[in-house]
């Protein structure tokens, strides 16, 4: 049996309510979609066997794999798909399927199918196509999302099965025991279409605390856990787990968002003094044991957009004073800095102020629940802000529009606007996948990192740790592409 921690529980399995880490990671297990992520941003056959994409860059066909079964035997075809895309556009993650033509006169029951959505040879067939009302080059990775996964129609329509505390989809794990929020156990699924796992038994425990994780892992108890960051360089030099260790660059940015619509952050020389003021370096390596890469941009490494040419803001006090007098604040200023309540920010954000008030930038500390915080920030109410974004999926584009374009900042986010970047995302949005589009995202990501709306820190570096016995481990950089079917264990 293969044991493994996650911190917490899930709500459901239910693909179309799967709007967090965590439930897209379970969801993996026991579910396929029509592609999946690989080891990197790559996109692999899951149900689909061949996908092609029209010369105009608007219709994607799938052809589909026969003999594709769900857990209960019963085969996967073209309208098990549609029902599962249409049920899951009624959902919380509707956006990943708002760019299907017809979308929105199916949400407004003007139609009772997505008429982007055609099954060609019919229901039971084993193609569909999927026509979009323009063109939007990340769709196909939309559909290795878990929102995207293909359910049992029939077993859900029929009420044999309940979402809320069974699987109904046609991955490589069974769900066979579940005790909230005390483990899951899954077994192999022996008639997988790609390759049942190697291990018979997969359970996952909840271990809410990190430390504990360690703890049981150190006993043997657990086959990989995740390094907790305090722990980083203890771990590294102890001779026990050499050779062991896995070190993973995530998707991901760690910023201070700064308001944009009101004074003193609405002049672009203060946003750089904010910047230039802060040794980000040494905050990242006394506080955080080193675990990121420095950010010169929104775009992290790994994907398409990430510009390795550009440095980062240096620390530059100097300069920041230099800024601040300029734009007329030569005695400095004050402010309000939001967190939200998870541990382990308390010396981050002391650093944050310390390195400000040398300037004359006095910071005050606000820390909030994180509903209240994320509503604040919503409504644009903190002068700054700590926080960070996880990639849906492996494209810079995701960290441009709903980051930066004026549509979301303006009503979500830090209240940045800036045509010439609305115009350059937008332009990013509509080409097809090319060296052409990389350019585009390299520039405007330049355009936004000169133009400082955000104080820009890094973008974090994860380790994972395994026990001698396990085999064929592979990180990922896809958070809902580890599926632990290669994975083989020495001792049982």
């Amino acid at each position: 049996m293969l044991v493994l921690a996650r911190t917490g529980d899930i709500k459901s399995f239910d693909p179309a309510l799967a709007v967090d880490v965590r439930s897209g990671q379970i969801i993996a297990l026991t579910y396929d979609n029509l592609v999946h992520f690989g080891n990197s941003t790559e996109l692999v056959p899951g149900i689909a066997e061949s996908w092609t994409l029209s010369d105009d860059g608007l219709t994607y066909t799938f052809y589909l794999h026969r003999g594709f079964r769900f857990h209960d035997g019963t085969e996967i075809t073209a309208k098990d798909v549609r029902y599962s895309f249409e049920r899951a556009a009624q959902g919380p993650q509707s956006w990943l399927f708002t760019r299907i033509a017809g979308s929105d006169k199916f949400l407004t029951e003007e139609n009772s199918h997505i008429t982007g959505i055609l099954l060609p040879e019919g229901d039971e067939g084993y193609k569909v196509k999927i026509t979009l009302k323009e063109t939007f080059s990340p769709f196909i990775q939309f559909m290795a999302m878990p929102a995207a996964a293909v359910v049992n129609r029939k077993a859900i329509e029929g009420g044999s099965i309940d979402l809320t505390v069974e699987a109904a989809g046609s991955g490589p794990w069974v769900l066979e025991e579940w005790v909230r929020d005390g483990h899951m156990l899954f077994s192999a699924n022996d008639d997988y279409f790609h390759k049942p796992p190697r291990m018979k038994k997969l359970k996952l425990r909840i271990i809410s605390e990190e430390m504990t994780q360690s703890a049981e892992f150190e006993a043997g108890n657990l086959d990989i856990v995740s390094i907790p960051g305090a722990e980083t360089e203890m771990w590294r030099k102890d001779p026990r787990w050499e050779g062991l260790i896995y070190e993973q660059q995530e998707l991901n940015t760690y910023y201070i968002g700064l308001n944009c619509s009101r004074p003193p952050f609405n002049d672009a020389r203060v946003r750089q003094a904010m910047n230039l003021a802060v040794d980000r370096e040494k905050i990242l390596w006394f506080v955080l044991s080193g675990n990121g890469t420095l950010a010169h941009g929104t775009i992290p490494p790994g994907i398409s957009g990430y510009d390795h040419t550009k440095d980062p803001y240096p620390y530059n006090p100097t300069k920041a004073k230099q800024l601040l007098t300029e734009a007329g604040h030569p005695n400095g200023f004050t402010m309000k800095l939001w967190q939200s309540q998870a541990s382990g920010l308390a010396q981050v954000m002391e650093a944050f102020q310390s390195y400000w008030k040398a300037v004359g930038i006095n910071a005050a500390i606000i820390r909030n629940d994180w509903n209240v915080f994320k509503a604040a920030i919503r409504d644009g109410k903190p002068d700054a802000y700590y926080l960070d974004w996880f990639a849906d999926y492996p494209d810079g584009e995701n960290f441009l529009f709903p980051l930066f374009h004026s549509s979301e900042s303006m009503t979500k986010r830090n209240r940045y606007s800036n045509p010439e970047v609305d115009q350059r995302i937008e332009e990013v949005q509509s080409i097809a996948d090319s060296p052409e589009r990389n350019r585009l995202m390299t520039e405007v990501d330049s355009l936004i990192f000169y133009d400082a709306p955000w104080v820009f820190l890094w973008h974090s570096v994860s380790q994972v740790v395994t026990q001698p016995w396990i085999s064929s481990f592979e990180p990922k950089l896809m958070f809902n592409a580890q599926r632990y079917t290669t994975v083989s264990k020495e001792m049982y």
